[in-house]
């Protein structure tokens, strides 16, 4: 709830403005900054908690100080309740750095309704988008969460091919680990089989951290690939190879 006149009355756009760029200005004094979130936070409005909702995406030169002011801002914006929803919204849309907007958003909208949302916000994106890869890994990290709701792991599994190398380790992981935990779905694996392929046989387009993961976990897994390729990349072939069954086993030690 807006309450108005607390700081001299209702903000006009460019004071918003004005005030978001303080408050989330990573030079200025931390009692500077906070002044500004509780002006804000008074203003109430859409657009004021939208600006305040900046303070996210900028890092104060005290990691301490910074980490806390963040805490601060999404239990206040908890405190907002269903007013803060739309603005998170769009900023969780719209801005890489989205960590802090994700705990907000779970917290006042719950578990059933943030999965859905951070959901849809991910497949918006897909793995073809190359400029969104931090918000993505945040996103994944999220949903990791949550691999107990049926549409996550499904929805992740294809970001194995992502353009960014942190997103595909980041999916990697969570796929071993819910193959660890027993609750990865057979079609899920069976989706990954030509991705897999891709990731440990193309020498070109997979790095070397990735690739070098992906072997790990298909020699762990025992998972058996698609393609046509009879060999592993080079990076990775020296270590381990493709049995007859298209089965990544590791090389008997020389």
């Amino acid at each position: 709830m807006a309450l108005f006149g607390l700081f001299g009355g209702a903000m006009s756009d460019k004071g918003i403005d004005k005030s978001a760029k303080l408050a989330a200005n990573p030079f200025a004094q931390p009692d500077v900054r906070m002044r500004e979130m509780h002006r804000l936070l008074s203003e109430g409005t859409p657009a004021a908690l939208g600006g305040l909702l900046r303070r996210f995406t900028a890092n104060a030169s005290g990691h301490i100080a910074d980490e806390d002011e963040k805490k601060w801002l999404e239990n206040a914006l908890v405190d907002v309740g269903e007013d803060a929803i739309e603005p998170l919204k769009k900023f969780i849309r719209q801005e890489e750095k989205i960590t802090y907007a994700l705990h907000a958003f779970s917290r006042i909208a719950g578990p059933e309704s943030a999965v859905k949302f951070y959901l849809e916000v991910l497949e918006a994106y897909g793995p073809e988008d190359h400029r969104a890869s931090e918000a993505k890994v945040q996103l994944v990290h999220a949903l990791a969460e949550h691999t107990d709701n049926a549409a996550v792991l499904p929805t992740i599994a294809p970001f194995v091919l992502d353009h960014a190398d942190e997103v595909r380790t980041t999916v990697l992981d969570v796929i071993d680990n819910s193959a660890e935990a027993g609750i990865l779905p057979e079609a899920v694996i069976e989706s990954l089989r030509e991705p897999f392929a891709t990731l440990v046989c193309d020498a070109v387009s997979v790095g070397p951290r990735v690739q070098r993961r992906a072997v790990e976990l298909l020699e762990k897994r025992s998972w058996q690939i698609a393609g046509a390729a009879e060999e592993l990349a080079p990076l990775v072939n020296d270590i381990y190879f493709l049995d007859k069954k298209r089965i990544v086993r590791k090389r008997a030690k020389k």
